[in-house]
């Protein structure tokens, strides 16, 4: 398992390096991006608008569901506390 983790961060770090030497050498690629990261699209900008306030809609309603069943919410930790001891044995 160990091993397999190591392989991919490896993995995942050469393609981080070959991107980066791709921006660095490339300027028509390194413009684009730096034209992207600095102005965001109003397409992108109304899309993590629309997530944050679902985001947040789910969290209130969780926080008034564990706050109105909490021996329901007590049992539901214990139950994935002892799905997690049984599943690593």
């Amino acid at each position: 398992m160990r091993r397999r983790i190591g392989e991919w961060l490896l993995s995942v770090g050469t393609v981080a390096v070959l991107l980066l030497i791709l921006l660095v050498i490339y300027d028509p690629i390194r413009e684009d991006v730096t034209r992207r990261v600095t102005k965001p699209s109003a397409e992108l900008s109304s899309v993590v608008h629309r997530v944050s306030y679902q985001v947040n809609s789910f969290a209130a309603l969780g926080l008034e569901t564990s706050r109105s069943h909490t021996e329901l919410v007590v049992f539901a930790i214990a139950a994935v506390v002892l799905l997690g001891f049984m599943l690593r044995t």
